[in-house]
């Protein structure tokens, strides 16, 4: 994985205030070479989605957090890169946890 580069800036509208702890999320992982994330946006996550477009990271959205989940799986096993799942809080958080388990139960994988 490549250096990542906190202090890399993206150009948003004038007068928008970026300067917040979801670009520097967002940033982090565009830098570290991620350039697709998966999930569903909600009130507690939009400060991540709002960067999504100028940094070009591709929002994967899908009906469930689960199918978010196994398809940010089935993007790590096919791209080599980690699989980023952004979700919701409350409930969001442990629907996406089934995806996790095949992982570490199967040592073939």
């Amino acid at each position: 994985m490549s250096n990542p580069n906190p202090a890399a800036t993206i150009e948003l509208p004038e007068g928008v205030v970026a300067n917040n702890a979801g670009l520097d999320v967002m940033t982090v992982l565009r830098n570290y070479g991620i350039d697709t994330i998966f999930g569903i946006p909600g009130t507690h996550n939009l400060e991540f989605y709002r960067h999504l477009a100028p940094l070009g990271i591709r929002p994967v959205t899908s009906r469930h957090e689960q199918g978010a989940g196994y398809g940010a799986d089935g993007w790590a096993q096919q791209t080599g890169l980690p699989g980023v799942v952004i979700t919701t809080s409350g409930p969001a958080c442990s629907t996406r946890s089934p995806p996790r388990a095949p992982p570490t139960a199967n040592p073939a994988r």
